[in-house]
């Protein structure tokens, strides 16, 4: 069974930077790795813009603003569904297909946007396909539980003391070489 992995932290933790370590490893190890990756833009300490990018395309997609009118919101942002799904949905059926590892940064955040990303989450899930996902450590939302429930799943807590360690803990694991820590 593929191993499914989540890197957990309060907000404004150094997640994003173990997982872009743990991508360059992976990639050193001559692993294709596929998904989405989440950046914001702060203006006068707030979020008020957030984009979502291809990691093979490179393809980067505005999918909210401060600024933007609709029903659907993140972080009090307007979302852009249809931008969203139409970078989101591609990009992970195209890694189901060719990657060797699935990433998807801040999972809870962009799968409650639309009914068609979140069951494109839920596809990838349930793949064979080993995952490395980051997300919100105290989220109650669904997909996250069901995330912890797998049988598969390992949920590490990135704190300032083991951030630089954690990522080589997480190769093993994805390597075989760990089984729990």
């Amino acid at each position: 069974m593929a191993i499914k992995v989540g890197i957990t932290g309060p907000i404004g933790s150094i997640k994003t930077e173990a997982l872009n370590k743990i991508m360059e490893m992976l990639l050193n190890e001559g692993k294709t790795i596929e998904g989405t990756l989440i950046s914001g833009k702060i203006e006068r300490g707030r979020i008020c813009t957030y984009f979502i990018t291809d990691i093979l395309t490179k393809k980067r997609v505005e999918f909210a603003r401060n600024d933007l009118v609709s029903r659907v919101k993140i972080d009090k942002l307007g979302i852009d569904v249809k931008s969203l799904e139409d970078l989101v949905i591609p990009s992970l059926e195209k890694a189901m297909e060719e990657s060797d590892i699935i990433v998807i940064d801040e999972l809870g955040k962009i799968e409650n946007a639309s009914k068609n990303i979140k069951n494109e989450v839920e596809k990838v899930m349930k793949s064979d396909k080993e995952i490395v996902i980051t997300l919100h450590k105290k989220s109650r939302n669904p997909v996250l539980q069901e995330f912890r429930g797998y049988e598969s799943v390992r949920v590490f807590d990135i704190t300032p003391i083991n951030k630089n360690i954690l990522p080589f803990k997480i190769i093993k694991v994805l390597n075989g070489e760990e089984e729990s820590i």
